[in-house]
């Protein structure tokens, strides 16, 4: 007993020199990390027997060690001052134009769009979208924090944050329509947070929208077929796609408990039930309660996100801390929207949830940098 005692006394020691920053942060991230393994793993299974001849195991141990290394990332980066993050804000996002071109021209192509980078030696693939959006939320919030307290002039306006987010977004855009929407939606909030004047965001919101439009109606990209197909049948209540009909199929099996963990059916039927349906194999495993569980996780992590605010005395920690609590969230409630059918389908994933190296990584960076400005400790040179 002494010897247990002395465990836990050490354990609790360890962790409360090692992890700072929000507490209920590090348990919603945590809890989504260990209730993913088993729920990647049964959803994985037809891609087990198409790709790996049975051995369901590799997705397991493959969602394992992503969660280690999303952890130690998150525990590496939230013991970094916040104000740290501004040196490297802009070249960030100038290191993403290039993986964005080189991604666009280069990138090797999974379902008809190239939106991924194949990494020498060790055949990995890496996605510069989820790094892009890292970054230039980042740079952004840099940029609104130095204008917090002044007026903006039409050519600030159009030289930084416009003209950065219309690069970024305008290059992830062609590949990943839903991607590039979303995070125009997070700069936009991100902006109106940032006092930017409201009339220069419904010129620019305008302008966008237009520029948009016009290259999904044109097929202009490498996606607009999919995008245009995908809100022409949205909009159609005759027609209901696959991908709903299997995802619906899921949620009514479910009930309110659910079938079991890996009694899924709909698993076998279901694209990409790990990735972008994995909320419908949620469900019918483990009934509504998992599903509600699931959302309430989510909600906590938003007001806990915007309660580290309180923490920073600079706009640049409470604008970052904003503005990646929104991306994560946002593109959560997405996914499940998607999955209940009140949005197109778009293809995203849930974050530090579904399967994904890359998105879950980098997911694991804007836990760690939101965690860094919950702990409230600042450098000498802040913003």
């Amino acid at each position: 007993m002494e010897l247990l005692q002395q465990l836990k006394e050490d354990t609790q020691s360890w962790f409360a020199r090692n992890l700072k920053g929000d507490p209920y942060i590090w348990i919603v991230s945590v809890g989504l990390l260990l209730c993913s393994i088993p729920i990647v793993y049964s959803a994985a299974v037809k891609d087990a027997y198409t790709y790996r001849q049975g051995n369901t195991e590799y997705y397991l141990y493959k969602q394992i060690a992503l969660s280690i290394v999303a952890l130690g990332v998150m525990i590496l980066v939230h013991r970094i001052p916040y104000t740290r993050f501004v040196q490297v804000s802009r070249i960030g996002v100038w290191i993403s134009v290039p993986l964005l071109l080189f991604a666009a021209f280069n990138g090797k192509t999974v379902n008809d769009a190239s939106r991924w980078i194949e990494i020498p030696l060790i055949g990995q693939r890496f996605q510069p979208s989820e790094f892009a959006k890292v970054a230039l939320i980042t740079h952004l919030s840099l940029v609104l924090a130095r204008h917090i307290k002044g007026g903006w002039s039409t050519r600030e306006l159009l030289t930084e944050p416009v003209l950065l987010i219309g690069i970024v977004c305008g290059l992830i855009f062609p590949s990943n329509v839903s991607t590039a929407m979303l995070l125009v939606g997070v700069c936009f909030f991100l902006m109106y947070v940032g006092k930017v004047p409201i009339r220069y965001l419904v010129f620019t919101a305008l302008g966008l929208a237009f520029f948009a439009s016009t290259a999904i109606v044109l097929r202009a990209t490498q996606r607009s077929g999919t995008a245009q197909s995908r809100l022409q049948t949205f909009f159609n209540r005759d027609t209901v796609v696959y991908q709903s009909q299997q995802s619906y199929m899921a949620m009514a099996r479910g009930g309110v408990y659910g079938e079991g963990i890996a009694k899924s059916r709909q698993r076998r039927f279901l694209p990409e039930p790990q990735k972008d349906f994995i909320y419908a194999v949620t469900v019918e495993e483990c009934g509504t309660i998992g599903g509600t569980l699931l959302i309430v996780a989510y909600l906590v992590l938003l007001y806990r996100g915007l309660k580290a605010i309180e923490k920073t005395k600079r706009p640049f920690g409470g604008l970052l801390s904003a503005g990646l609590t929104f991306s994560i969230v946002f593109q959560a409630f997405s996914t499940m929207a998607v999955t209940v059918g009140l949005l197109p389908v778009t293809g995203q994933n849930l974050p530090f949830f579904s399967q994904g190296g890359t998105s879950m990584l980098f997911t694991a960076l804007a836990l760690g940098m939101i965690l860094s400005v919950s702990r409230g400790e600042l450098d000498e040179k802040t913003i």
